[in-house]
């Protein structure tokens, strides 16, 4: 009778760790979350830029449309512009590898939406991923000989990009995540890690390796969503 015991006993300490380390993991993605958003806070009152620069989102299934968290940078951006903060609205990224090119044009259409004229937005093609999203933008930055632009994006997002672009021409901009419900804070948790594993994926792979490997992976999870 010994050997159930003892492995009731495996079982209760295992799941004792597992309940610790769970535990650990939460309290470390509030942390994290509310140095984000002290971050955020923290940012100077800009009363003007050339430009703001839009990183793309999410879309629909359809791939026809934005999907609500592309459509809340659109509008802090179309907010920004109506204010007189920003004169143009650069768009980047969107990258639908099944299309084999970007759909910031979504964004410009949702934007002239808003009210923003066409010819004050400018959009990439090229961009895949947050690095190769800057890349992109600061062509269009330097082709216009803009002297300073707002990065806008989602909270968690914009944190990243700021330690990434660390340029003192560059400002940030975001809208606020509303935690009210189950879904929102697990979409906070998933949107966490996701925020951890691109750092890592930063600091542990070069550029080349690294944009490769993030193409193969949203890649594949396309294939494999187009299958269900």
């Amino acid at each position: 009778m010994a050997k159930p015991i003892s492995n009731i006993r495996a079982f209760f300490l295992l799941l004792a760790i597992l309940s610790a380390l769970l535990a650990i993991d939460i309290t470390a993605v509030f942390w994290y979350n509310r140095h984000v958003n002290d971050f955020i806070s923290g940012q100077p009152m800009i009363k003007h830029a050339d430009a703001g620069v839009v990183f793309f989102g999410d879309y629909m299934d359809d791939g026809a449309a934005l999907g609500p968290d592309s459509k809340h940078r659109a509008q802090v951006a179309a907010g920004l512009y109506k204010n007189r903060v920003i004169r143009k609205v650069i768009c980047v990224g969107g990258y639908d590898n099944r299309k084999w090119k970007g759909k910031p044009h979504l964004m410009k259409m949702f934007l002239e939406e808003q009210n923003v004229p066409p010819n004050d937005i400018y959009y990439d093609s090229l961009s895949f991923n947050t690095i190769t999203n800057w890349v992109e933008a600061q062509k269009i930055i330097q082709h216009k000989n803009y002297d300073s632009v707002i990065a806008i994006s989602a909270p968690l997002h914009i944190y990243r990009i700021a330690k990434m672009i660390n340029d003192t021409a560059v400002f940030y901009d975001s809208y606020t995540y509303r935690l009210n419900s189950f879904k929102s804070y697990w979409r906070l948790y998933l949107d966490v890690h996701h925020e951890w594993v691109s750092m890592f994926l930063s600091m542990a792979l070069r550029d080349e390796a690294r944009n490769r490997l993030v193409y193969i992976v949203r890649t594949a999870l396309e294939e494999l969503n187009d299958l269900f």
